[in-house]
């Protein structure tokens, strides 16, 4: 439902930052048919297993070991492939915000969401 709703608020105009742990294919192909009248970027965010797992027992609202599991999961098959990625392992949440703007600013080709519907269309 969250891919439907986004295209809801994207058709009446707002502008949108989704922030998913996209675990298969399908989950991302959802949201580019859902997304694909409006410009997407997609943006992989990386970090290290070892420094996860400290920031799930530091948070103290995560439960411990789901690191390990979205490791094996995420950035695989056609959701390995994006517009612009991040390491946010050793830089703070304000200079990954900074690279993220400074390439919207370049503008960008939003190649990837485009990509994927191409691609289930044939």
């Amino acid at each position: 439902m969250i891919p439907k709703f986004a295209e809801t608020l994207a058709n009446a105009g707002n502008n949108l930052i989704i922030d998913e742990v996209l675990l298969d294919d399908t989950s991302l192909r959802t949201y580019a048919a859902s997304l694909a009248n409006h410009t997407v970027y997609y943006i992989g965010v990386f970090c290290d297993l070892k420094i996860m797992q400290e920031r799930e027992i530091l948070r103290g609202d995560r439960a411990i070991g789901l690191s390990n599991d979205q490791i094996e999961r995420v950035h695989k098959g056609i959701c390995s492939s994006y517009d612009f990625t991040v390491d946010t392992s050793f830089q703070s949440s304000f200079t990954v915000s900074y690279k993220i703007l400074e390439f919207l600013s370049s503008p960008p080709t939003p190649a990837r969401f485009k990509k994927i519907i191409g691609e289930d269309k044939q």
